[in-house]
């Protein structure tokens, strides 16, 4: 377990994980998981072919698709449209209470299961803070309502997130969580959120005004930092910083991207990415006469503007490269919406301060009527200009991607985004030997009013060829790690917990295994045997490991039994205590024999009791017989009811709130299946007595006369003595109903 957590702490975070890549082949036919494949005798990549209305074409053949590599004609060999289906998860349509009914059991897609994958990177650094809301906005409107059945997403932060909730997931819960996360954080790289101190402000109005107005009895509180909107970002330095921070973000989420397979999407949501920068500086002149006064004038400042190209072009075409290598496409969208460029200077600007023409020759001259023109309008001081724009335009140019500018529909932006999902896949021998120099590819298509969405090409060096073999710990870790579940052996799970006197959860882990996918050989006695590892790690918010359990098991069964384990699997139970805070378990099986892995993982929050809100325990859910003094038999991992049996559920409500000495709790059960519900009972209050803060909330249903499949539990639990915002709780399990 030692050796195997070293491991894992090392590599955990999103930004240096996954498998190895696919081996090298050198002719097609190409699986659909090679998506982009380089190699000396292989060049491999995706393409998206629109009509003149940008609606994906699906029938475009071989013998119309025309490819140069370096300028030179190439021969196409192969050509597939892959057309994922993105249909919407049904059991996320319901609402109950303004949150959706989804199972807290684990959503973990394999390889054949997965459809389309998203990685959101939210550029936090130049977004300003009052639009924080429409990217919060965007993402929750996908999340509820486009991300589909087989989609695997990632929000990832630039600045300010970071561990457990930067992952890929098909988890919604996770991903709401990492969306009401996106809150202003404070950066010395930030562009709009390291406003001057009022102090500094003063001071540097009284350095400006001595050094160019001398005695002019203008009062620097004519500006206050409270109404100022300084942009922290005027050294050209700073922004440099800012934009290599991106695209190394950006880089590492491409890289992250590698081993999964398909077409995948990143979507840079930003707010400018500057290619070129512009400074301003002050140049002090001798003045002429002044108007209708026979004296020299004071020197004045003229505001300098000189320009020059950042040197991101190398980060910028290695990231090109390995979207290339990756299969991603970058797609970029400016959050600001619609701008106007300002035409004069800010009050703030060097040399602007507190200008005004109003009563000019009473005052001794050297003002101007109004604002002092902006002698660099097309600068990018408060990033609002063409240069970031043309940023984000170059990096979704360069992999085939959509750039959404100049809009305020973020969602028709994202619609044109998400649209792209469907596309061809083409190989060809490339004609040339590699020379490690970027090669430009160029897409054509003879359809009349076709149009191409293609890479704009890759550096010819051949991909490393990945490890024919890896030692059983790296296995295990490389599973773990992965944000897609391996499924040579099925592993479900189910995290239930409650909480202890100290505030801390009592978190009990139940695992099963298919049996049917284990090794198992004869032994003495009409036994079989079987081995089989099974490793367990629990992560905190920080990615970092907060426990786990690493045990080989060798198991030995009567003949009775084994068949017994072939219907129901084998359970593996562990037990863990956690503080408050949000933690994910990653679980591994491991056939000794074949070697054959299984994973699954699983998030739970515990709350922190000592703020006195009301919470709950998981949904505990027990089989039991009809027949009086039945023993109930709890429904763990397996969560399997045959409909001759009732179901009983149970909850420890925490921290309700005493009224004279009584609460005011009421709760009501819901079971619904495919997003409708099929039965609601009637609001009732909760008649258990408190003791040390807690409430069991227990109920019994009957459902003989329910049809076999799959159906939702869900309790609400509605405390009327708390406040409006926190008075109502829901917790949703899952089960199936067998005959």
């Amino acid at each position: 377990m030692k050796r195997i957590a070293a491991i894992l702490i090392s590599s955990i975070l999103l930004v240096s994980s996954f498998a190895a890549q696919t081996p090298q082949k050198s002719e097609p036919p190409i699986a659909p998981e090679d998506i982009i494949r380089i190699t000396s005798s292989l060049v491999q990549t995706d393409v998206v072919i629109v009509d003149k209305d940008e609606h994906v074409i699906p029938d475009i053949k071989l013998s119309e698709i025309k490819v140069t590599d370096n300028g030179k004609r190439q021969d196409v060999k192969f050509l597939e449209f892959v057309a994922p289906n993105a249909a919407p998860r049904l059991e996320g349509n319901l609402s109950i209470a303004g949150q959706a009914v989804e199972s807290d059991a684990a959503r973990n897609l394999s390889s054949g299961e997965l459809r389309r994958v998203f990685a959101f990177v939210v550029d936090d650094l130049t977004i300003p803070f009052e639009d924080l809301p429409n990217v919060r906005k965007l993402l929750t409107d996908f999340v509820d309502n486009q991300m589909g059945e087989g989609d695997l997403v990632a929000i990832v932060r630039v600045f300010g997130g970071g561990g457990l909730l930067q992952q890929f997931t098909s988890d919604k819960q996770l991903l709401r969580r990492a969306i009401s996360l996106i809150t202003p954080q404070l950066s010395a790289y930030s562009a709009f959120d390291n406003l001057t101190s009022e102090e500094r402000i003063r001071q540097q109005l009284i350095n400006m005004s001595s050094g160019y107005v001398p005695d002019s009895g203008r009062s620097v509180d004519s500006i206050m930092a409270a109404n100022s909107n300084i942009d922290g970002s005027n050294e050209a330095t700073t922004r440099g910083f800012r934009v290599l921070s991106t695209l190394v973000t950006a880089t590492e989420i491409t890289n992250a991207m590698k081993s999964l397979p398909g077409r995948k999407s990143l979507v840079l949501v930003s707010g400018g990415l500057p290619l070129a920068e512009t400074t301003q500086g002050q140049v002090m002149t001798g003045g002429g006469v002044q108007r209708g006064i026979r004296e020299p004038a004071a020197p004045i400042n003229i505001t300098e503007t000189r320009s020059y190209i950042a040197g991101v072009s190398y980060v910028l075409r290695q990231l090109t490269d390995r979207a290339s290598r990756a299969g991603v496409v970058i797609n970029t969208m400016d959050i600001r919406g619609m701008q106007a460029n300002r035409g004069v200077s800010k009050f703030t600007d060097p040399g602007n301060e507190a200008r005004s023409g109003l009563m000019g020759d009473i005052e001794g001259g050297g003002s101007s009527f109004g604002r002092t023109p902006n002698m660099a309008q097309f600068d990018n001081l408060a990033m609002d200009t063409l240069t970031a724009h043309q940023g984000l335009e170059a990096l979704a140019l360069a992999t085939g991607g959509v750039s959404v500018m100049n809009t305020n529909n973020f969602k028709e932006g994202l619609d044109r985004i998400l649209a792209r999902s469907s596309y061809y896949m083409l190989a060809y021998t490339p004609t040339e030997s590699f020379d490690s120099k970027f090669h430009r590819i160029e897409v054509k298509v003879t359809r009349p009013g076709a149009r191409v969405y293609a890479r704009q090409g890759y550096v010819a060096t051949a991909d490393t060829p990945a490890r024919a073999t890896e030692t059983r710990e790296a296995a295990i870790v490389r599973a773990a790690m992965s944000p897609l579940a391996k499924r040579e052996v099925d592993l479900a799970a189910r995290l239930q917990f409650r909480f202890l006197p100290d505030t801390r959860a009592q978190i009990d882990i139940n695992l099963l295994v298919n049996a049917n996918q284990l090794t198992f050989k004869p032994g003495a006695n009409n036994t079989y045997e079987t081995d089989f590892d099974v490793v367990g790690f629990i992560l905190n918010n920080l990615g970092k490991t907060q426990g786990g359990f690493s045990q080989t098991i060798h198991t030995t069964l009567s003949e009775k039994d084994h068949q017994r384990a072939l219907t129901t699997g084998i359970s593996y139970t562990a037990h863990a205590e956690l503080p408050a805070g949000t933690y994910q378990l990653r679980a591994v099986v491991r056939d000794g024999a074949s070697g054959k892995i299984g994973s699954v993982s699983q998030f739970v929050e515990v709350t922190d009791l000592t703020k006195k809100r009301l919470t709950a325990s998981s949904l505990f859910l027990y089989a039991i017989n009809v027949q009086p003094d039945s023993k109930p038999e709890p429904m763990n991992a397996l969560r399997q009811l045959p409909r001759a049996q009732d179901l009983r559920y149970a909850a420890i409500i925490y921290n309700p709130k005493l009224s004279d000495g009584k609460t005011q709790l009421r709760s009501q059960t819901i079971i619904s299946r495919d997003g409708k519900i099929v039965y609601q009972e009637a609001e009732a209050p909760i008649t258990s007595t408190v003791q040390d803060s807690q409430v069991m909330k227990v109920g019994q249903l009957g459902l003989q006369k329910a049809q076999p499949g799959h159906y939702m539990l869900t309790l609400v639990v509605t405390d009327l003595n708390a406040d409006k915002q926190s008075r109502t709780i829901i917790r949703n399990v899952d089960f199936m109903l067998t005959p």
